[in-house]
């Protein structure tokens, strides 16, 4: 029998932390109409459940041939049509069982083919590569997608109509026209492994290649990003291998390759765009892609492409930031005339550029959709949702607010020019931890946002649908929402004119199952003043048998992140490591979103700006406290901290800076330890320059390194894989070092030849973080 969750409201009067004023907060308690005592007679999750992912819910998997049918694929590998005018699934094309090792497939635009994709990493390749493969759907022929003798690319795209096809390999572009023709055409060949790049953007935080080339809407042109690694150092990572498999391991292997990190020099970028049309009609005359200028005022020593765009076949937009991202730039590029106009200049005074600032047009190019901060009645900015319409004699620019309110627009889903309404993801006032699907209309001089999602229940206990996500069919006459939280996800098919649902896509029944079958933690909501006019956002996990009264204390974990823009509480159905250490080992685990934190406004948002490493810091130690001291249950002699990349920073830099010994132990997995040691792109964003004429100070007092001093013996445990290429082995090292001049005792592991994520030891890693905790908090009994 399903349980349904109860919500128990409780008024608390919370002290301000400096001064006594009284505010009142929601809690929120979720559990069962039955004790607490049968909760806890439950079976719990365990270790092997969270590393096997038995609680991944996944996102929808189907791809939209029209606003009727989606192609999916079955777990037996087959793939398979559903209708939905019939609400039928059959074989689709009569592809069964087709290379069931392949991980991604795509359909060709007539529906002929279906090219099939895995992932190619070689033991010391730190960026992952595909091999392709391609399926006849008339014959159920296949073959391998071969260009320069290998099947093995970076990427690999159909063109929107018919079956041609674009590849990049080895930096270089190819195109064919027809898939069954032989051979292709070559678009670019001065691309370089691992130093000038076309078609694709090598990431460095990323272990993907990022495509960057897009058709235009016929698919005559193609615009791609190039970049040139020349100037760029080079960071060289070890690769240790067993001498036993290969007698060539007796050295290191050693795999380098061009970084580019904060105030060093940076790539080159440069956008082009080639007629495919006369590609193919040109018998092997190479025709040369046409560069697109960059906005006056920018260098190629102080650019970083941002995105491009091709809303028809005669005009191209690219996006520009300056290198430390505090300006964008929206050109706008005519083919047919060779004229480039910038038809929107931001520049964002004591902040950044925030991520989802990409702008989205529309046919015709007059008019385009962006997210930018918007000045509201609280006297603060908060990302909204603005109409830009383009004057076509003068190419000047007019805004137009479509939203307002504290709460913050996320995400643009779609945009109906014919029926004037634009769909999109945005924050509940003041709830940034909610995520719901709005439309409007774009014609209403003040719109009314309609909410979607607002009054859809989940299918597991029937809660309300808090953190939402969502996804369009191509003519936006259907939708699909992801009830995301905080119940158990299902993702299901509404009509968009009146939102009945037609179908549930996934309800994940077999994860909600084993969430109701197992003790699940206490969850508990709160807001905590952290100055006179910011609060942060807190989310505790407690045991579910917890004896609140105080006469039992348990042990707290911090979890931190703390990095800007992200956010971590959220209404999200999550279950990972701290839901085990909770229902298993009694602990109370704890997020905390401050300053700097996403989804507020900017000026909680942009606190940290050129200041890393303080405020968002020094409010994971005073939340913290005021939890230790607000709630007798905790044990104020038993708190630690822990974190992962940023988090780790953060976690290394609370244990360093917390001078009342609120944490007893700290955990740092992967941490940044100098920021004049992390990727340019994203550390200038937020920090500038690490130039004397520029922020010389803030690195210096952003860096962990120079506080390891003040960390104590026996209370610290830093961890790092010796392959990573996000934040490189060199920042634990150093670290590690000055720890040792400092006679600090501490613990260190080292993944050989483990990525950031440490994928292959995650077990061992998350044994070894326990066994540090327990005999940390323990021996203090």
């Amino acid at each position: 029998m399903q349980r349904e969750n109860k919500f128990i409201m409780e008024k608390i009067n919370l002290p301000y932390i400096k001064k006594n004023l009284i505010i009142v907060i929601l809690i929120l308690f979720y559990f069962n109409d039955n004790t607490i005592l049968v909760e806890s007679k439950k079976s719990t999750i365990t270790l092997d459940n969270i590393l096997h992912g038995e609680f991944l819910t996944g996102s929808f998997d189907g791809t939209w041939i029209n606003d009727n049918e989606i192609v999916y694929r079955h777990e037996n590998g087959s793939y398979m049509s559903y209708k939905i005018d019939v609400d039928q699934s059959s074989l689709y094309k009569n592809v069964i069982n087709k290379l069931v090792d392949y991980d991604n497939y795509k359909v060709s635009a007539d529906e002929g083919y279906i090219l099939l994709s895995k992932k190619v990493k070689g033991a010391y390749e730190t960026k992952t590569s595909f091999e392709y493969r391609v399926v006849n759907l008339t014959t159920l022929d296949e073959r391998s997608l071969i260009v320069d003798n290998s099947s093995i690319h970076q990427y690999a795209i159909w063109t929107p109509e018919g079956n041609g096809i674009v590849v990049v390999h080895k930096n270089n572009i190819f195109y064919r026209p027809k898939i069954e023709h032989e051979g292709f055409y070559q678009i670019t060949n001065d691309g370089v492994e691992r130093l000038i790049y076309n078609g694709v953007s090598n990431l460095k935080a990323s272990g993907l290649w990022a495509p960057a080339i897009l058709f235009s809407p016929s698919g005559k042109f193609i615009a791609f990003e190039s970049y040139d690694d020349s100037n760029v150092g080079i960071i060289d990572i070890p690769f240790y291998g067993n001498i036993s498999d290969n007698l060539s391991y007796q050295y290191p292997w050693s795999n380098s390759y061009h970084y580019s990190k904060a105030g060093s020099m940076i790539s080159i970028s440069s956008v082009f765009y080639v007629d495919l049309q006369l590609v193919a009609e040109s018998y092997g005359t190479k025709i040369e892609p046409i560069r697109i200028r960059q906005p006056s005022g920018l260098t190629n020593n102080n650019t970083i492409f941002y995105n491009i765009l091709f809303p028809n076949d005669n005009i191209i937009i690219v996006s520009w930031n300056n290198r430390i991202q505090n300006e964008l730039y929206v050109v706008t590029h005519n083919i047919v005339k060779s004229i480039d106009k910038t038809v929107l200049k931001i520049v964002q005074n004591n902040g950044w550029i925030a991520a989802s600032t990409e702008p989205y047009f529309n046919n015709n190019a007059n008019k385009f959709l962006i997210i930018i901060p918007q000045k509201q009645f609280d006297n603060d900015y908060w990302n909204h949702l603005v109409m830009v319409k383009i004057n076509e004699i003068d190419g000047n620019s007019v805004m137009y607010p479509l939203t307002s309110g504290r709460f913050v627009v996320t995400e643009i889903i779609a945009w109906d020019e014919q029926k004037s309404l634009v769909y999109y993801l945005a924050t509940v006032a003041d709830e940034p931890s909610q995520q719901q699907f709005y439309r409007l209309s774009t014609l209403d001089i003040n719109p009314k946002p309609e909410c979607l999602s607002c009054n859809i229940k989940s299918e597991n206990k029937g809660l309300p649908c808090l953190y939402n996500e969502a996804s369009m069919s191509p003519l936006r006459e259907k939708f699909v929402l992801k009830c995301g939280g905080p119940d158990v996800p299902h993702i299901s098919i509404y009509n968009t004119n009146d939102s009945t649902k037609i179908m549930t896509w996934n309800d994940n029944i077999k994860i909600a199952k084993l969430i109701n079958d197992t003790a699940q933690p206490i969850v508990m909501k709160l807001k905590v003043p952290i100055s006179a006019d910011f609060e942060a956002d807190v989310k505790l996990f407690i045991p579910p048998d917890a004896d609140l009264n105080g006469s039992i204390k348990y042990p707290l974990l911090i979890h931190v992140y703390a990095g800007p823009e992200f956010f971590q509480v959220t209404e999200e159905f999550r279950v990972n490591w701290g839901t085990y250490l909770v229902t298993n080992k009694n602990f109370i685990y704890a997020v905390i979103d401050g300053r700097g934190s996403g989804r507020r406004s900017n000026s909680m948002l942009f606190s940290v700006y050129r200041n890393l490493g303080t405020v968002e810091i020094y409010d994971q130690i005073n939340v913290t406290r005021y939890l230790q001291n607000k709630f007798s249950f905790i044990d104020k002699k038993k708190t630690a901290i822990w974190g992962w990349s940023y988090g780790g920073y953060a976690a290394g830099m609370s244990m360093a800076l917390d001078d009342k010994n609120t944490f007893k132990c700290g955990i740092s997995v992967a941490p940044v330890t100098d920021w004049r040691l992390y990727n340019s792109k994203y550390t200038e964003s937020y920090m500038g320059l690490p130039s004397l004429d520029d922020n010389y100070d803030g690195y210096e007092q952003a860096q962990l390194i120079n506080k390891a001093k003040n960390i104590k013996s026996n209370s610290y445990y830093l961890i790092h894989g010796t392959l990573d290429d996000t934040v490189h082995h060199q920042h634990s090292l150093l670290l590690a070092e000055e720890l040792e001049k400092n006679n600090i005792i501490f613990r260190q592991q080292m993944y050989t030849n483990e990525d950031h994520s440490m994928g292959k030891l995650r077990k061992h890693l998350f044994l070894s973080m326990f066994n540090f905790l327990d005999e940390c908090l323990h021996k203090l009994e």
